[in-house]
């Protein structure tokens, strides 16, 4: 009877929906994106202790790269694109720290995914932005598994394109004591000096 059929569509839309706010969060999660972001404002994890070389040669550590917070991007300095503007982004960044008196409190990192960035590349990046330094640092992995392994933890996708050298995704990483405390959208610089202020009590 078409009254049952009825019945039945109803019933399944609605275990459907049900599913779908349950699997989603309530509803707020619609993407693996947003799961990524909202898992690490809820559960801060520490990065893992890998070694990196920076632009001097100097051995630093992903964790503990020097400052108590630091922002993170994931880059190619050879990128014509959103590296480009994730760079232009942490120079203002950086003018707008040091008008608030944080630029020895919060530090800048850029790390390379690609094999060919050496020291020279990762030094004419910085330049390219007018990077003031050591507040802002950019450094390579020192082998291939510590870098599949955070661009893993850390939700970047990186595939290689014969035409740029690499598409990928992009994002800020706030990080407080070794630990991803926020991620922020590149154009959301003022989102992510917010955040720095909040935790600086600036």
């Amino acid at each position: 009877m078409p009254w049952r059929s009825a019945c039945a569509a109803v019933l399944v839309l609605g275990l459907g929906c049900a599913a779908l706010i349950l699997g989603t969060d309530g509803g707020s999660i619609w993407t693996a994106e947003g799961a990524r972001r909202q898992a690490a404002l809820s559960n801060p994890k520490p990065l893992p202790d890998y070694p990196l070389r920076d632009s001097l040669g100097t051995r630093i550590s992903l964790a503990n790269p020097g400052r108590a917070l630091q922002v993170i991007d994931l880059i190619y300095t050879r990128c014509p694109t959103v590296c480009l503007a994730m760079g232009a982004q942490l120079r203002m960044l950086q003018t707008e720290l040091a008008a608030v008196g944080l630029l020895e409190q919060v530090g800048i990192l850029s790390i390379t995914f690609d094999p060919a960035d050496d020291e020279r590349a990762l030094a004419d990046y910085l330049a390219r932005f007018h990077a003031i330094e050591p507040g802002w640092r950019a450094a390579r992995f020192e082998n291939d598994v510590d870098l599949a392994r955070t661009l893993d933890e850390l939700g970047v996708v990186v595939l290689p394109d014969p035409s740029v050298g690499f598409v990928h995704n992009a994002a800020f990483y706030l990080v407080e004591q070794g630990r991803v405390v926020a991620i922020l959208d590149v154009e959301d610089r003022a989102g992510l000096f917010e955040a720095i202020r909040k935790r600086t009590g600036a």
